[in-house]
């Protein structure tokens, strides 16, 4: 297999470990999980989500059905969909293998302002983009060979999966916004950013538009962009025509994804993207040209992400968000910044000029910018990678904002924590509630709720006690934006329901009644979000979609006139009102929002006479495709399919394949069977390994894991043959062929709070070794933990790890016990790391040597169960041999592993120096053959003592348990 295959298969085995989030997925395997069954799926899901789940399944038939229909393509593999809320965000994914196809659902719906609020439900929107992924990329190839080596080998089936990001999200995209009038490509909000992007001439090229980088929105663009291009081949070219493209690219003629489009399209998908972007920029142009003048001025320059701005009570200060992206990763910061003018950075810039034309009165010197950038006066930034969001001002010197917190579910939940920006404090003030959006007085916070796929608005205390709920928890309905007026006595909101757009409501909270409104909205709108109360609270402003633009319009709630009040020119959000007569706002640009300030003049308003209080819409105006997807319903239908316990899951065999490559010592070719669920609660695996070359290290093994229960059980038995002396760097010249067979057993309670993670492990371990035909019984219990915990603040962070274990045990007929231990201490400073490490072995003295130095890890010797052996792929197996072991190690950790300098000791022996560099990869989720896959790669210069100094290399892919 080549290895850019094996990144290929690792690559989509990703999307099953992490979200688009940077946090990785963790999903609670001792819950009491469920299966749903109908005809062609299974739905599996805690009890909490059974609603969700079972009117879910209904909606996958319908998807299936209208899919067959429309491209007469189908699945014939069952199809498994995990039903999930890790993140407590809005997401899913999909992972399109021909043998075993399934999709994650994230149950949270989207927010309002989101690219993905355009639909008739978040459910029916992500079912179909997911399965739509399925049945695009997981066709079977009709070569007959690479189909039945993908049946048997699932990382060979991933690797074949040839399609750039663009091309799958880009397709989804497009399907999902066929069959029901609405999702990406008719999202007003979407299109006018677009059309700025092409204005700015910044439409991503062909190569960066499957791209994530620190280009602003460039992770979208696969979506967004992709979808528009695909859209366009069809007009010019016809659905067929690019239907073809995927039946070609399932041939039994093995094609890339170019060569496929090429020979349908007689071009290029690069070189028809540039003809698409001259079109779709032409067209923005002259849109350009029907706008009058810009009514705001720029107020405040930024770059990159930018969002949730907020003035303090006073109006001298501005909260707002911002996340510059880098190449692989982003920052989160909560800015404060003074609005009043920087005069010191406008004199200095004075200043400047003054001192060149002093020094060269003919020069001519640059302009001032167009706005000095106002002072930061505080900054707060993110905490162990869980974001900031929503500031709100309880006053003039405490922000109430929310960040993720993980819960004892190991799930990350959206939760409320206060900052006073005088002192610096932080204070968490809910706990695994999931507020999403808030807004808060001096009283009490009101916040949309959102769990188990279920939306709410709630009110809580300053405490984050809650108080009451405001409605019902429904899964049809979705609440955002809740916002008090001045006095706390009216509450506006945005709502959806099925098969509806957005509106904006205002609910009286201080009649028994609670009475409420629909705020008027222009006829034609599409997108809706943003409500902000005017600062005398006699109006509202909110940002709506028409056309394919976006405006800012006030609504009147004493005269009952709506306005617009901004041209549609450019992509603008998040009104905030500055005082009576003016207010701040975002406008997009290519390279981030920035803050502008309006100037309120109603001579200036455009008075909207068609007006509409209803979430009307009508589908086929948008899109006339006749096939489309029945009206989304939440139906709860248990006829349709059975439902039981999910026991040990739907069990998925593969082929596993290893290979190790250690120059100190020797290779390994490692071939096995390996089972599991997606879940990893119940997996196994047999294994065969051998040194094809010269036969140095050869065995077997087995593997068995339960983990659907608090407490882990896991079994592991082997049974292995190493000639000692013929390594490639043996110690000894003396032959040596040791024969050992084992059995393990374990069992292990992991504890999770926040970033503290404890795991308690007790083993037994019995084995019977020999050494040139003289046997031993060695056997030993044991017992310790593993302890991990870490705290980040973005610009600086500590890492702290440990490992405890006590030993006793028999070898020989002789008693014996001891201890392992190791304390890891690690910091960085922005992207700068260091760290120390210290482990200490110790066994009892009136025993001969037991404790093993060097050697490396594989799926027959598993590490966890040789308590005796140290590990040291830079080392022969058997380098050393000691019962009193000390290593010292410091490190500068970076994203895929550590620069390192360690130095080994044992008593009354050589020391042996080691430096280099070294990286170690373990995926414990996902499909079958990547779950439990273990990467392990390096170099490193190793200098004993008293012996001559070498340079040792290893690459090792294996299963590590």
């Amino acid at each position: 297999m080549k290895s850019n295959k094996i990144v290929k298969a690792l690559s989509l085995g990703s999307l099953a470990i992490l979200s688009l989030n940077s946090q990785a997925i963790t999903i609670d395997k001792t819950s009491a999980w469920q299966t749903f069954e109908t005809e062609n799926f299974r739905i599996h899901f805690t009890p909490e989500y059974k609603d969700w789940a079972l009117s879910s399944a209904r909606e996958m038939e319908n998807v299936r059905t209208l899919i067959k229909k429309q491209q007469n393509r189908v699945l014939d593999e069952k199809v498994d969909a995990y039903i999930i809320d890790p993140l407590n965000a809005s997401n899913g994914f999909a992972v399109p293998l021909s043998s075993k196809p399934y999709m994650a659902l994230f149950a949270t719906p989207p927010q309002s302002d989101s690219v993905i609020s355009n639909s008739s439900s978040w459910q029916q929107l992500l079912v179909l983009h997911e399965y739509v992924h399925l049945v695009h990329l997981a066709q079977k190839n009709r070569s007959e060979w690479r189909n039945q080596l993908a049946q048997i080998w699932d990382l060979y089936d991933a690797s074949i999966i040839k399609a750039d990001r663009w091309v799958t999200e880009g397709y989804a995209t497009l399907q999902e916004s066929k069959l029901t009038g609405r999702g990406r490509l008719y999202h007003d909000g979407v299109e006018a950013i677009i059309q700025q992007f092409a204005r700015e001439g910044e439409l991503p090229t062909y190569n960066q538009l499957s791209k994530q980088d620190k280009r602003f929105m460039s992770g979208s663009m696969a979506y967004l962009v992709g979808v528009r291009y695909l859209k366009w081949l069809e007009e010019n070219f016809g659905e067929d025509t690019l239907d073809a493209v995927w039946s070609r690219w399932k041939a039994v003629k093995q094609r890339s994804f170019n060569e496929s489009f090429e020979g349908v399209f007689q071009d290029s998908p690069a070189h028809l993207y540039k003809r698409f972007v001259a079109e779709y920029t032409f067209k923005a142009m002259k849109k350009e040209a029907q706008y009058s003048n810009a009514n705001s001025d720029l107020w405040l320059d930024l770059n990159g992400q930018v969002s949730e701005p907020a003035l303090s009570p006073d109006g001298k200060l501005l909260a707002i968000i911002e996340t510059p992206r880098k190449e692989e990763y982003k920052e989160v910061i909560l800015n404060i910044y003074s609005t009043e003018e920087n005069t010191e950075a406008a004199e200095k810039f004075n200043k400047k000029t003054d001192k060149i034309l002093e020094d060269d009165p003919k020069d001519i010197v640059g302009k001032a910018p167009k706005v000095f950038k106002r002072e930061i006066k505080f900054s707060l930034n993110q905490t162990n990678d869980q974001s900031i969001r929503n500031p709100r001002w309880l006053n003039d010197e405490t922000i109430i904002y929310g960040a993720s917190s993980k819960g004892r579910d190991s799930q990350l939940h959206q939760d409320l924590f206060s900052w006073n920006i005088s002192t610096g404090k932080t204070k968490q003030l809910t706990n695994s509630a999931n507020l999403r959006r808030f807004d808060v007085n001096n009283n009490m916070i009101i916040a949309e709720q959102s769990r188990f796929g279920k939306s709410q608005l709630v009110k809580f205390d300053l405490e984050g006690n809650k108080l009451a709920d405001l409605n019902e928890a429904s899964t049809s309905n979705i609440y955002d934006f809740p916002r008090l007026n001045p006095n706390a006595s009216q509450l506006a909101y945005l709502t959806t329901n099925l098969n509806s757009k957005w509106l904006l409501k205002v609910k009286d909270l201080n009649t028994t009644h609670n009475s409420e409104i629909t705020v008027p909205l222009p006829t034609d709108y599409q997108f809706l979000s943003y409500p902000e109360w005017s600062k005398d609270g006699s109006s509202l402003y909110y940002v709506a979609g028409t056309q394919g633009e976006v405006k800012m319009y006030q609504y009147d709630l004493d005269t009952k006139m709506l306005s617009a009040i901004s041209s549609g020119e450019h992509p603008v959000s998040w009104p905030i009102a500055q005082s009576n007569d003016s207010l701040l706002h975002l406008s997009i640009n290519s390279k981030g929002p920035d803050v502008y300030h309006l100037a309120l003049d109603p001579e200036q308003y455009i008075q909207i006479t068609e007006i509409t209080v209803t979430d009307n819409i009508d589908i086929m105006a948008i899109d006339n495709s006749p096939l489309k997807l029945s009206p989304a319903k939440m139906t709860v239908d248990p006829t349709i399919g059975e439902q039981r316990d999910y026991g040990i899951g739907p069990q998925e065999g593969t082929v596993s394949i290893g290979e190790s490559f250690y120059s100190a010592s020797t290779n390994l070719f490692e071939l096995g069977y390996k089972s599991g669920d997606v879940l990893s609660r119940f997996d196994w695996q047999v294994n065969v390994s051998s040194d094809l070359n010269k036969n140095i290290l050869s065995g077997a093994s087995a593997n068995v894991r339960w983990q659907g229960w608090p407490i882990k059980l896991f079994a592991h038995a082997y049974q292995y043959d190493l000639k000692v002396d013929e390594q490639k760097h043996a110690l000894t010249n003396v032959p040596t062929d040791i024969s050992e067979t084992g059995l393990l057993l374990e069992a292990s309670y992991p504890f999770r709070r926040d970033t503290l993670s404890i795991n308690t492990i007790a083993q037994i371990r019995l084995a019977d070794t020999e050494t040139n035909e003289v046997g031993a019984d060695h056997h030993y219990q044991s017992f310790g933990f593993d302890q991990s915990w870490y705290f980040d603040k973005q610009v600086w962070g500590v890492s702290q790890k440990s490992k405890l274990t006590y030993i006793t045990g028999e070898k020989n007929n002789i008693d014996y016990d001891g201890y392992n231990a190791m304390l890891s201490l690690s910091g960085h400073i922005k992207h700068y790391g260091l760290g120390a490490e210290v482990q200490a072995i110790k066994r009892s003295d009136e025993t001969t040597n037991i404790i093993d130095i060097g050697g490396y890890g594989s799926t027959l010797i598993q590490p966890k169960a040789h308590q005796n052996t140290v590990f040291a792929p830079e080392m022969a197996f058997h380098t050393g041999s000691t019962n009193d072991y000390m290593k010292y190690e410091i490190f500068s950790p970076f994203k895929a592993g550590r620069l390192f300098y360690s130095r080994h000791t044992m008593k009354e022996q050589d020391s042996i120096d080691v430096y280099g560099i070294k990286g170690v990869f373990t995926n414990d989720f996902g499909f079958t053959g990547i779950s439990n896959l273990s990467i392990n790669i390096g170099v490193a210069q190793v200098n004993p003592e008293n012996s001559k100094s070498d340079l040792k290399a290893w690459l090792g892919l294996w299963y590590k348990w």
